[in-house]
């Protein structure tokens, strides 16, 4: 019994008549009745019998046309709200985010998020860039945002946002006068930098040596705050994104651009293709993309 059955059955016991109910579902007489006939056959009784040109419900019909209609209303209201769930504005999703992205970007957006969709939930998983991939290729994560990387083309992604990376010094090192350096002039100093879990620690890494020469570190750290301290009492250089120091200002920190190949950060949102995707998520998805922040070029 399905609930086609039972709406056919139904529209027989209305119309008192096969070809009434036919009629009305737009379907040929035969077919109907060869529907109904099943019913009975599956359940083992007689739901009708002709009486006076009618079909009128036997004791058994009449039973089953009360369950019958409690049974189409829940299978209605049921219908109905799965489809309002693709409008609903409540949920929850997880998001996956390095705390140098929280800090230079999310401080403000999810709050602001968070006042035009207040029954969404956002589970936050903060870690590396590196390990936020990790976790998206699991399906850990329902959204992530992740530094631009040949990994990046695997996830379903779009751009977020692209800033200047710049060289941290103390304001009495002799190269803060300088308007701008590669990483070749840093081959001398002590490098304060974010550790192996970090997509960044690669990139800049791979920078110096190309640049011919293997950094000597001062502080492998997860916390940028410890960093630009290190780099406060003069006993670090850093390489960290522009918005940073833009947020967190130092007046003992002196920022200066790069050119090289770590001249630009590039930010994406990802997801996992394969994965479903909440629709607590999407409408995050769209407000962060109606709120991107520019691109410094």
């Amino acid at each position: 019994m399905d609930i086609r059955q039972i709406n056919y059955f139904v529209a027989v016991a209305q119309n008192g008549s096969f070809s009434k109910a036919a009629e009305m579902l737009s379907l040929s007489q035969p077919t109907l009745s060869l529907a109904v006939k099943k019913l009975e056959e599956e359940l083992g009784v007689k739901l009708f019998y002709s009486f006076n040109k009618r079909q009128e419900l036997t004791d058994e019909g009449a039973a089953l046309l009360e369950s019958s209609r409690h049974l189409l209303d829940a299978y209605q209201q049921t219908l109905e709200h799965v489809k309002s769930s693709r409008k609903s504005r409540a949920g929850s999703f997880t998001l996956g985010l390095s705390p140098l992205f929280g800090a230079c970007f999310f401080g403000d957006l999810i709050p602001k998020f968070n006042q035009e969709y207040p029954n969404i939930h956002i589970t936050m998983i903060e870690d590396g860039a590196q390990k936020i991939d990790e976790r998206i290729a699991n399906g850990q994560v329902d959204l992530a945002v992740t530094l631009k990387t040949d990994r990046l083309s695997t996830f379903s992604n779009c751009h977020f946002t692209t800033q200047r990376n710049v060289v941290l010094l103390h304001k009495s090192h002799p190269l803060a006068g300088e308007k701008s350096l590669t990483v070749a002039q840093l081959r001398e100093e002590p490098f304060a930098i974010f550790s192996q879990d970090f997509i960044l620690h690669r990139q800049i890494v791979s920078a110096c040596h190309s640049a011919g020469f293997r950094p000597k570190f001062a502080l492998l750290s997860s916390q940028w705050d410890f960093m630009v301290e290190l780099v406060a009492k003069n006993h670090a250089v850093s390489i960290l994104p522009k918005p940073v120091l833009d947020k967190h200002p130092d007046p003992n920190v002196v920022c200066i651009p790069l050119t090289d190949s770590m001249k630009y950060w590039d930010i994406a949102l990802a997801w996992n293709k394969d994965r479903y995707m909440p629709n607590a998520c999407r409408l995050f998805l769209d407000f962060v993309r109606e709120h991107l922040p520019p691109d410094d070029l």
